[in-house]
């Protein structure tokens, strides 16, 4: 485990600068990288290497996907089974057995929860038309809402700044439990009038807990290092989170919070020569004590009070592109293989616990200069909260006929004349695909509505969903129900 104290020198002789025996860099360094530390004992320093905490097996827990990868301007050409931790997609062979295109990675592993996607570069070049980051984003929201739509996810939230999104799809038993869904972005670069740098962020509230996601994309370049710290601060203290719950307007409020993204962060202090022995004889220790991430939080703080997972597994950048092979093409423009691409999570409390079951890249996948990189996370969740609002059963609906629902809301919902009542086929796969909608009718203990009939045309499942203008989310679903033609 590389801790403070495995960067501290063995020798307290401060004259003592000769170089390491398996590094090349002086012990001088590693103490200056300890300065964080000394100054400030108190705030504990991001902590690498974790396994997170030991979660009690009795209670309940909410398992948690996430994914980061900068995708450098391209489209979804390959398959993003593994990727996405899902079952793989079967195919009927003549003999009527089932099959899979994708290599059977996930199964036998319990699905998650929650699954949290982050992309960067939407569009490669920072000076690409606007409609270029807008075009990548249908093509990519499209092709996950299809694929995850398979497995029973939901989109729950998606926000994008300019080539930077964030996605969270859930498991479509759990949409009944969330609350005061809310966004925020910030823009870093050109000095904060342009997106192609910067951060967003979800937030809600699920059960019992708060969550947060942030998706950044920090200063490149190997010299921007300060850059780079200066951003992480500016992302703590300025994304601000205005539209839900009072007591989380900020990231550090949440009871869990996940940073993902590409952080930019480099290998500095060795040859690339020295660099790619190191990846090739696998000595990721020895590899990450050159890593700057590591500097950032010792001698800057950053990340404080985060935990990473202990990394076993290849710098993710930079590829040749189609290939997973280092670029290692232009002597004139070095760019040392570095950790660019990092997950991120802390926990507000010690009451709170969040156990890494998984930290790992996919050096499979060919179509960016980066590799993805996925995180396993398990929470820990108290008791199931009472629902907003509850349907009543119902039987059936006919085409082209009214159709009459009927709901209690919890005492003391908020109603708001903005609030409605969507009608969704079964299959949907985000809030935005409703077939037709009302105004609610209002928040007491019992409302009768109506859908008319002009607006029910085809045959199939359904389900009513109350949606909520202050929580932005629905706050009641019905159960299924058929429409059948009269």
């Amino acid at each position: 485990m590389l801790s403070v104290t495995d960067l501290m020198p063995t020798s307290t002789n401060s004259a003592d600068s000769s170089p390491t025996a398996d590094t090349g860099m002086s012990r001088g360094h590693y103490r200056r990288m300890s300065s964080f530390n000394r100054e400030f004992p108190d705030i504990p320093v991001l902590q690498f290497d974790s396994k997170g905490d030991k979660l009690d097996p009795d209670k309940p827990k909410l398992r948690i996907r996430t994914l980061t990868w900068n995708i450098a301007g391209h489209q979804p050409k390959e398959d993003l089974t593994d990727v996405l931790g899902l079952a793989p997609e079967r195919e009927s062979t003549p003999d009527g057995s089932a099959s899979s295109s994708a290599d059977i990675v996930n199964e036998g592993k319990p699905e998650a929860d929650l699954i949290a996607i982050g992309f960067q570069e939407l569009s490669a070049s920072p000076a690409a038309p606007v409609m270029e980051s807008v075009i990548m984003s249908e093509i990519w929201t499209t092709t996950l809402k299809k694929r995850m739509s398979s497995q029973d996810y939901v989109l729950l939230q998606s926000i994008r700044l300019q080539g930077i999104v964030l996605f969270v799809f859930s498991k479509s038993r759990h949409l009944k439990y969330v609350r005061y869904m809310d966004t925020a972005y910030l823009r870093l670069g050109a000095s904060g009038w342009w997106g192609n740098k910067g951060a967003v962020g979800i937030s809600f509230e699920i059960y019992d807990v708060t969550l947060c996601f942030v998706n950044s994309h920090l200063s490149p370049h190997d010299h921007a290092f300060k850059d780079r710290v200066k951003n992480h601060r500016q992302i703590l203290r300025d994304m601000v989170f205005v539209g839900g719950r009072t007591d989380t307007s900020c990231i550090l409020e949440h009871d869990y919070a996940v940073w993902l993204g590409d952080f930019n962060f480099r290998i500095e202090g060795i040859s690339q020569d020295k660099t790619l022995h190191y990846i090739e004889s696998q000595k990721w220790p020895q590899l990450l004590k050159h890593d700057q991430l590591h500097r950032a939080a010792f001698v800057e703080g950053a990340f404080s009070t985060f935990q990473e997972g202990k990394i076993e597994f290849p710098p993710t950048y930079k590829f040749v592109t189609g290939t997973s092979i280092y670029d290692t093409r232009n002597p004139a423009k070095i760019r040392r293989p570095s950790y660019c691409d990092r997950i991120l999570w802390r926990t507000r409390t010690d009451a709170r616990k969040a156990a890494l079951i998984e930290y790992t890249s996919h050096m499979n996948h060919q179509i960016s200069d980066h590799k993805p990189v996925t995180a396993v996370l398990e929470i820990a969740l108290g008791s199931e909260q009472e629902q907003y609002v509850v349907f009543d059963p119902i039987d059936r609906w006919f085409v082209g006929q009214h159709g009459y629902f009927r709901y209690s809301a919890k005492p003391g919902t908020f109603y708001s004349a903005w609030d409605w009542i969507g009608l969704y086929k079964a299959s949907y796969t985000s809030f935005d695909e409703y077939v037709t909608y009302v105004w609610s009718p209002g928040a007491s203990e019992e409302n009768l509505g109506c859908i008319n009939g002009r607006y029910v045309l085809k045959p199939g499942r359904y389900l009513l969903v109350y949606f909520s203008s202050e929580h932005k989310c629905g706050i009641g679903f019905s159960e299924i129900f058929e429409i059948v033609s009269a």
